[in-house]
């Protein structure tokens, strides 16, 4: 894959100096407004990922399809009472139709844990954008999909229920809903277990959701499993940087006899693996639990589970938890020569075996990161990086179709980004490119644009 020329970008005004689009028409007009520019942007990067979404792939469409979601209600926020927004609204309502007959096509016996989460997750996003435009029947429907199908799914067969994983207990494998295969506990897995069951109870607050407790409990046994972890420091699953920070690694590992975590396949784990979307999604289920945190000391001291639960230290672990990541991303994952925002230099991530599955990570990590909630806890503005490399999408996009890339920075940089990274986190490879060559070209275009989407849905909230 040939990498485009890079122009020097300094923010949103300069990003459409590579070329002109027919609705891109201010370079030879008077300048426009950064807001104007950045809605420009929102409505062509839209109008092709209604060309590209409608491809055949479980999680990558539950997944991009959730990014689309973010993206278009940030736009509503920002532009409400605009023509083109509102009618942005209404197709989204008609794609969401067509999307979960695709879902209902799929035996849900052969899915796997992970996709679960992706279309639970989804399934609420759709089920506010729906209620926002008036189909309560169908947002019905996703709310049912999220919570009788795929929450219940990864509980019944992904969910360690027995007491003898070692050396901590419980959590959630990637298996088949079948459990044909147990799977490995890997971050991505359990975090969307706990995001899933979180966000549910969030919910049902606001709205009649029958048996909600089950929820709160789940999200709180999840919250067990991560912090348990966390404070075996010896593992390094919360590993820290040189500098200030850490980042959460791809899965926790512990060798030892008798331990139950030493998978190193499904999918191949290499040593010091890390991915951004684990990042932002991991913020997101703790942001999740400071903001229940009253009903969760209510329900645990209730039900005598821990009449002991002290609220403050509670409080203070997860704002210390959400910090640490967030200075992570900041220093690790924002290459200090353009400020641009990357994915970590790990084989595993960039293909071929799984490249195709991380692609998204970037996006995945901003989505979360992005959020009002997000920004106010984790202690560091990324908004100059958010602008940077938006720039950088959209200065590499493909002029005539508005598609966006998989690699949108210079090799020069990544090479001193990838030496930027080795010496905060202790391991690198030297990878510049992602192997996709065996994804289909659709697949490919859909997942990219929902990086930029991602990312247009950050810009527009925080610039």
């Amino acid at each position: 894959m040939k990498r485009r020329k890079f122009i020097t970008v300094t923010g949103t005004s300069a990003i459409a100096v590579t070329g002109i689009s027919p609705l891109l028409t201010w370079a030879c007009s008077e300048p426009k407004s950064s807001d104007t520019l950045l809605k420009e942007q929102a409505l062509l990067a839209f109008k092709r990922f209604e060309e590209v979404w409608d491809f055949q792939d479980f999680w990558k469409r539950g997944n991009t399809f959730d990014a689309c979601l973010v993206f278009v209600d940030a736009l509503q926020q920002r532009w409400s009472e605009d023509k083109e927004v509102v009618a942005i609204q209404e197709k989204v309502g008609k794609m969401l139709e067509e999307n979960l007959t695709f879902f209902n096509s799929y035996n849900p016996g052969t899915l796997w844990a992970d996709d679960f989460g992706w279309w639970g997750l989804l399934a609420l996003n759709a089920r506010k954008h729906l209620l926002r435009i008036g189909d309560k029947e169908l947002a019905d429907q996703y709310l049912k999909l999220s919570t009788d199908l795929c929450w219940e799914y990864k509980k019944k067969t992904a969910y360690d229920h027995t007491d003898t994983a070692n050396p901590v207990q419980h959590g959630c494998r990637n298996g088949d809903a079948n459990g044909d295969s147990l799977g490995v506990k890997n971050t991505v897995t359990n975090v969307l277990l706990f995001l899933l069951s979180s966000r549910i109870y969030r919910l049902s607050l606001t709205e009649n959701i029958n048996d909600n407790d089950k929820y709160l409990d789940m999200a709180y046994r999840q919250w067990l499993w991560f912090n348990e972890w966390f404070n075996l420091e010896e593992y390094q699953y919360l590993k820290q940087l040189s500098t200030s920070g850490a980042l959460v690694q791809e899965r926790p590992m512990a060798f030892f006899e008798g331990s139950s975590y030493q998978e190193k396949t499904h999918p191949t784990w290499a040593e010091g693996w890390v991915w951004t979307g684990d990042q932002g999604m991991l913020v997101a289920a703790l942001t999740d639990m400071l903001a229940i945190k009253n009903e969760l000391s209510t329900y645990l001291k209730t039900n005598n589970i821990d009449s002991n639960f002290d609220i403050k230290a509670y409080e203070s672990r997860l704002k210390e938890i959400i910090k640490s990541i967030g200075q992570g991303v900041k220093n690790a994952m924002v290459a200090n020569v353009d400020g641009i925002i990357r994915e970590a230099p790990c084989l595993p991530s960039f293909g071929p075996e799984h490249g195709r599955d991380y692609l998204a990570g970037r996006g995945i990590m901003l989505r979360y990161l992005g959020s009002d909630e997000a920004r106010a806890l984790i202690n560091v503005d990324l908004t100059e990086n958010i602008e940077k490399t938006l720039a950088a999408i959209w200065s590499t996009r493909d002029l005539a179709t508005n598609q966006f890339q998989p690699e949108f920075t210079s090799l020069q940089n990544d090479k001193l980004y990838v030496e930027q990274f080795r010496k905060l986190w202790g391991f690198a490879d030297d990878v510049y490119q992602w192997d996709i060559e065996s994804m289909k070209e659709k697949n490919k275009d859909g997942v990219c644009q929902s990086v930029g989407l991602d990312m247009l849905g950050a810009a527009i909230k925080s610039m």
